[in-house]
């Protein structure tokens, strides 16, 4: 009975199997092809092709057909990676790789920021739920192969291939402390070498001069012409005299101490004039960074004013306080008068420093006007830790040059009328322009964030040394003082006879239009803005 059962149970089995297929089939109705197009629905696959730019021979830099296999979802991921190292040796030559990162991290975006009166706090990014319960968005993610001779099956060749997203929202971490060793480096790791394209966003800067003495080094040594109005006027040419104010050097004289306006440093009187920390603060403009295996950040800026603004314009004022230099006449004055200590401000409650700097006194005060400078910074890449992700990017290997689709163009900056214009990749820029050049994917390894780089601030806690500006001031002064003549009283040339200074405010001191001094900040550590927060629970700074 039971193996009747079983048999009589496999023929009904049997039977459905074959007959509910049939009835299924029964049931289908052929769609035409305008009623498939009035469907609604989304694959998880998506695939698509760009057609090369030209015969797809490889030309130009699009020249390529381009295979699209795509992910029609939404991906959540939060990692850490000790060391990420691609591209190392190779075509690109021996001992560096094309992207070295250590500590790096990926998380989901910061929500706020640090307010502290502390620079190393200020400004450092903030999760309200903690950085490790966050992740990054990848919306539709995908892979992309770029192919040489893509209509020829016989010379048909890939030549790269990319991995990316349509838009990337997270948080991007390179290494674990925001310091600087005294080799420029952070300790806690970072970006080492870095291949491939970004923007920098328009970022303030937030920075100042180191204070100096000016007018005693030799580079530094200022001339001029000066009408000496003694019984006659007497035309004379006058300089610094480096050796009287050098200690140690033949003639050295110790500047005369009982005199209140001789600037002292720590108490002790000395020569110089004593140029105050200058506030210097200005925006980057959006630039474009580029190219293989680079490991500092290089961005310029053009004609930022140095100064405070007095009397409206841009000002340096030099009071009779700030200190003297010793001067030498080209030939003595009645056979007498051969030199003087200056003091470039008037003896008198008007020539102070801080009454040239509160009210603009062109009798009484000497300014140096309209300085400006083209300011260079260059900061190594593992210096800055922070990089905010709110757009698409890629991560790519290809054997030669090559513009993915969909990558961003070159662009020029207009310094005078602070526009951006899109550009062909061969364009050539005006005087007035900034030429950004466009993400052509290098040979290599390469790494690519389309829309501008939210890098915050960039403010240094370091000032700006003025070691390399001063001599080009000196320049710029005598070039001033050689077509402006210093006019001396005869009250100050007799005071002179006995050994008297002479005070004079020299007013305005205008640079030339095309005068621009060369400021340099490099590897100076930056603000909380740039301060990494770790992706880990607990306390460590890695996981």
């Amino acid at each position: 009975m039971k193996k009747h059962m079983i048999k009589k149970t496999l023929i009904t089995s049997i039977s459905s199997m074959t007959i509910f297929p049939v009835l299924a089939m029964a049931g289908m109705v052929e769609l035409s092809d305008a009623d498939m197009s009035n469907e609604v629905g989304q694959a998880l696959l998506g695939m698509s092709f760009t057609a090369p730019s030209g015969a797809g021979t490889g030309a130009t830099t699009s020249d390529y057909g381009y295979y699209k296999l795509g992910l029609e979802a939404k991906m959540e991921l939060n990692l850490n990676v000790r060391n990420l190292q691609l591209g190392c040796g190779g075509r690109n030559g021996p001992g560096q790789c094309d992207i070295d990162i250590e500590n790096l991290s990926l998380s989901g975006p910061a929500n706020g920021k640090v307010v502290s009166g502390t620079p190393a706090n200020n400004g450092t990014p903030t999760w309200s739920v903690g950085r490790p319960n966050t992740s990054a968005v990848l919306t539709n993610p995908f892979m992309e192969f770029a192919v040489k001779n893509p209509n020829t099956a016989s010379t048909r060749e890939v030549v790269g291939f990319r991995f990316s997203a349509e838009e990337i929202l997270g948080h991007l971490t390179a290494g674990t402390v925001n310091d600087v060793d005294v080799n420029g480096l952070s300790t806690g790791g970072g970006i080492k070498a870095f291949s491939g394209y970004m923007k920098v966003g328009q970022t303030p800067v937030t920075s100042s001069t180191q204070q100096s003495i000016f007018g005693v080094k030799k580079d530094q040594a200022i001339a001029g012409n000066a009408r000496i109005n003694f019984v006659f006027n007497f035309d004379r040419t006058v300089q610094a005299n480096i050796n009287k104010m050098t200690p140690g050097a033949p003639g050295y004289t110790a500047p005369d101490a009982s005199n209140a306006n001789i600037y002292r440093y720590l108490g002790t009187p000395i020569w110089g004039i004593d140029v105050p920390t200058q506030t210097v603060n200005f925006d980057f403009p959006i630039t474009s960074v580029t190219g293989n295996r680079m490991s500092q950040l290089n961005l310029v800026v053009r004609d930022v004013p140095v100064g405070a603004n007095i009397g409206g314009q841009q000002r340096i004022a030099i009071g009779r306080d700030s200190g003297g230099i010793s001067m030498i006449l080209s030939s003595a004055v009645a056979g007498i008068v051969d030199s003087a200590t200056f003091f470039m401000g008037s003896d008198n409650a008007n020539g102070t420093v801080a009454a040239c700097s509160a009210t603009y006194r062109p009798a009484d005060c000497s300014y140096i006007t309209n300085l400006k400078a083209n300011v260079t910074v260059k900061e190594n890449f593992n210096l800055v830790h922070n990089l905010p992700i709110s757009s698409g990017g890629y991560l790519s290997l290809q054997k030669v040059a090559l513009r993915w689709p969909g990558t961003a163009s070159a662009f020029t900056y207009n310094t005078s009328t602070q526009v951006y214009t899109d550009r062909a990749d061969g364009y050539v820029p005006t005087d007035v322009e900034v030429m950004n050049y466009g993400d052509v994917a290098q040979p290599g390894w390469w790494m690519s964030f389309k829309d501008p780089l939210d890098f915050g601030a960039l403010n240094p806690t370091t000032q700006i040394p003025m070691d390399d500006v001063l001599p080009q001031l000196a320049t710029y002064i005598t070039d001033y003082l050689s077509q402006n003549t210093i006019n001396v009283g005869a009250a100050a040339a007799f005071g002179a006879l006995f050994g008297a200074p002479i005070y004079k405010g020299l007013g305005d001191i205008q640079m030339a239009a095309d005068a621009r001094a060369v400021m340099v900040l490099e590897n100076l550590l930056l603000d909380g803005n740039q301060k990494p927060v770790s992706n880990c629970f607990g306390g460590l700074k890695f996981c």
